[in-house]
């Protein structure tokens, strides 16, 4: 845990630190689903398919609606902005050097490996932090998976390999990751500000350097799409591999080196 950190961000560890990956930490005491709100605990079947789909389906994503970004996730929001302050980033693509912020003082090395399913992993030996991507991913999608497994870096959520079927027990520690990764690299405000001079799917992940899928995921979202966009280009193909940390053993090609 950071020294002298805010009071929003120790409450953010002190929910993580209670959360056994499968459900809400507080899901208890939520007032959005006291109130008859959508709760991500109560629909884990629906979003377990989303996870382990590696096809994507914009029409899946309707539930978005209903949605009110519980607490843990505005903290988590928050968590984004603040590294993005503090680097000074203010416009997109956001350089991936940001991820020596997230080591806790601890060297980070990126490595390549000819994955067959897993999307990345993440791994702490000896000597730091370890991160797997696959190396069939396009850029943008090994971007987004560098940040999503940052995230298990900086919650410390992620320090021995699992099995397919135990991965898919965490599926909310793959959740909360996944919005870390989403809220790093697509900020909301940036996000509403270059999609009102654009209004181009394309240009949006190109611009900020993010699949298709993810940024379609993204305007969703924030109710600035509302039915799939026609895009050759963003959707055929875009796939997004499960993961699995079971078959990142090796070291890998080595690709970058932060520390």
């Amino acid at each position: 845990m950071r020294r002298k950190a805010p009071e929003w961000e120790c409450e953010l560890w002190s929910y993580l630190s209670e959360c056994d990956g499968t459900s809400c930490p507080v899901y208890g005491q939520c007032q959005i689903r006291l109130k008859g709100g959508w709760c991500i605990s109560d629909h884990k079947e629906h979003l377990e398919r989303l996870l382990d789909s590696t096809q994507f389906h914009p029409h899946n994503y309707d539930f978005v609606d209903h949605v009110t970004p519980g607490r843990i996730f505005q903290l988590i929001e928050k968590l984004a902005q603040k590294y993005l302050k503090i680097a000074g980033i203010r416009c997109p693509p956001v350089p991936t050097e940001l991820l020596t912020m997230l080591g806790k003082e601890e060297a980070i090395e990126v490595r390549e490996l000819p994955l067959k399913v897993c999307s990345g992993a993440t791994w702490h030996t000896e000597d730091g932090w370890v991160i797997y991507l696959n190396a069939h991913n396009t850029t943008a999608r090994q971007r987004y998976t560098l940040f999503h497994e940052a995230f298990h870096i900086a919650s410390h959520g992620a320090t021995a390999a699992s099995s397919p079927r135990e991965t898919k027990t965490r599926f909310f520690c793959e959740l909360l990751a996944d919005y870390f990764s989403s809220c790093v690299l697509m900020p909301r405000q940036w996000v509403m500000e270059k999609w009102a001079e654009v209004e181009d799917l394309d240009r949006m992940a190109e611009m900020f350097d993010v699949p298709g899928r993810e940024m379609w995921v993204k305007l969703r979202t924030l109710n600035l799409v509302r039915h799939p966009i026609p895009s050759r280009k963003t959707f055929v193909g875009e796939q997004r591999p499960l993961e699995n940390h079971s078959e990142c053993a090796g070291p890998g090609r080595r690709f970058t080196s932060y520390s």
